[in-house]
């Protein structure tokens, strides 16, 4: 798994990830995030997701729990450039009913 962090002109935080999101990828992803939230001001962060094409139930947790952690400090979490299987299981689980989703634009 990659991830890629770019600081936004808005101060926001785009984060590329590519690769799955299942339990060896977030094993991997896990320690990026912790490093994030220890931070004393949190930036808003954006996960596209374009180059995501599975996420499983650690993959989820791994969303909620920075979301969780953004929320305490007012700060938000969106995801762009959903797609395919990882889109369906957002929608399936309700996630984008608390997380701004935006699919991608581009059918694979």
């Amino acid at each position: 798994m990659r991830i890629e962090q770019t600081k936004q002109d808005d101060g926001s935080l785009l984060i590329l990830i590519d690769g799955d999101m299942d339990a060896y990828g977030c094993s991997e992803l896990q320690p990026d995030f912790d490093t994030l939230i220890q931070k004393e001001s949190l930036p808003d962060i954006t996960l596209n997701l374009a180059k995501v094409d599975f996420l499983d139930s650690s993959g989820i947790g791994a969303i909620v729990f920075l979301f969780k952690r953004l929320k305490t400090q007012k700060k938000s979490l969106s995801l762009i450039q959903v797609h395919g299987q990882p889109m369906e299981i957002i929608q399936l689980l309700r996630i984008n009913s608390a997380i701004s989703v935006k699919a991608s634009s581009v059918v694979n």
